[in-house]
């Protein structure tokens, strides 16, 4: 029999574990939610429901990073635990089976219950989920253990909290580029470097296994046996595997291409001056303001003497509507894969400024850079995120004091509460002792 004392210390300590996955996972997310909508869109179509809407994608994965960064607030600071102790257990009895048929069927590479901030395997992931299963059962189970006495206005400032800090941060980060970025593409980022392998870093094992014909007879050879000298075998399939992961540099499929073909990767990445990259992953999915807008920026651009380039993997017939939405400026475009200009910016129009190779700036539509910062966009992203920063730092450090505060305050309450109690008791015993010499 498990007595009062071990559930509590059990559910003590499991929440606040509990909770501390919730928070990282789902404020990893929050400042993301593109990435997120970006992560389940791949789910849909390996599902074969590539129609999905955009906005269903990004709407669920708003509201997911919400909930469970939410949950994971409540549950480290005690608040609705009854509430909290059940949507954790809830998540994790939906995404551990979810995370063996990822491991399993493997449909996306990586499941991104983290977002960018931490990667891990499908089968880490699973092993994971198995774990924290575990804690969120006997959380649940055993919540009643640990007796709360929280007013209730607290716990709804404690939620109200958590909720307010989450749709600010999703809301930025869907209106603006990441607060927090850990991208390969991040600002400060040289690009050849992040493309270049180290000297004598590990590299990736593979072994190539070639299926061969001959006389209806199917066998299999690798390098080593390969018949070289028999050329009657008929070669009919080949698989590779990785036998051991090497060093994969961070960055490997930077590549911009004119219309005629020619790659400008190198030109761009080598430019002294600053150049700036418009990066329309689709252009017709971007809209009329928003092409207007790159119209401007364009304008400002070739007052200021900075060439730009407007970067899509859209075909050649959209160029003709966007520069004419634009302003018919003369845009000028180059090629690039999908997945890698979804990587590079979250919206659906955004810039970046290279010098010298490196990343010194990144702007979304909803936050272009102003008329006079286009003289050094570079120097003038430097000093707005300064300032953005300062104020992340300030809500960080306000929300650390306030729970750091509601401890100690719960610390000096129970202490209180005990000693109250131990003084009842003393007094009760001299009465009680009177009683039985008065009968």
């Amino acid at each position: 029999m498990i007595n009062t004392q071990t559930k509590q210390a059990a559910v003590r300590i499991g929440r606040l574990i509990l909770g501390a996955l919730f928070m990282f996972s789902g404020f990893s997310k929050c400042i993301d939610p593109v990435g997120g909508a970006i992560k389940i869109e791949d789910y849909f179509v390996a599902w074969g429901m590539a129609d999905t809407p955009w906005w269903i994608c990004m709407a669920l994965s708003i509201v997911q990073n919400i909930v469970e960064f939410t949950t994971g607030f409540m549950l480290v600071c005690g608040a609705y635990m009854r509430v909290s102790t059940a949507i954790a257990l809830a998540f994790m009895v939906f995404y551990t089976p979810l995370t063996l048929y990822i491991a399993i069927a493997n449909p996306v590479s990586d499941c991104g219950c983290f977002g960018d901030a931490m990667k891990i395997t499908n089968w880490q992931t699973f092993g994971k989920n198995i774990v924290f299963l575990a804690i969120a059962v006997v959380v649940f189970l055993w919540q009643k253990a640990e007796t709360r006495h929280d007013k209730r206005w607290k716990q709804l400032a404690m939620t109200g909290t958590a909720l307010v800090v989450s749709t600010l941060v999703s809301i930025k980060g869907v209106t603006d580029e990441p607060i927090m970025d850990f991208r390969p593409y991040a600002v400060g980022t040289n690009i050849p470097e992040a493309m270049t392998t180290p000297e004598g870093a590990e590299m990736t094992e593979y072994k190539t296994t070639f299926i061969l014909e001959k006389d209806g007879k199917i066998a299999e050879f690798d390098e080593h046996n390969y018949p070289y000298d028999d050329s009657t075998w008929v070669y009919r399939d080949s698989r590779t595997e990785v036998l051991k992961e090497g060093y994969v540099p961070p960055i490997a499929d930077f590549t911009l291409t004119d219309e005629d073909g020619n790659d400008q990767s190198e030109s761009l990445l080598h430019a002294s001056e600053q150049t700036i990259l418009a990066i329309v992953p689709k252009l017709e999915k971007a809209s009329d303001e928003e092409l207007a807008q790159l119209g401007h920026q364009w304008v400002m651009a070739q007052e200021n003497g900075l060439p730009m380039y407007v970067c899509t993997s859209s075909a050649q017939s959209e160029f003709y509507r966007t520069d004419s939405v634009a302003g018919s400026v003369g845009l000028e475009f180059l090629f690039g894969d999908e997945t890698m200009l979804k990587t590079i910016v979250r919206s659906r129009v955004g810039i970046i400024v290279l010098q010298q190779g490196t990343i010194v700036a990144k702007y979304s539509i909803g936050n272009m850079p102003l008329d006079r910062d286009m003289k050094n966009p570079g120097a003038a992203y430097a000093t707005n995120q300064r300032a953005a920063y300062e104020w992340l730092m300030i809500l960080c450090l306000a929300l650390a004091c306030g729970i750091v505060w509601l401890l100690i305050h719960r610390g000096h309450r129970r202490s209180h509460g005990t000693v109250a109690r131990s003084a009842q008791r003393d007094m009760n015993v001299p009465n009680a002792e009177a009683n039985k010499v008065s009968e």
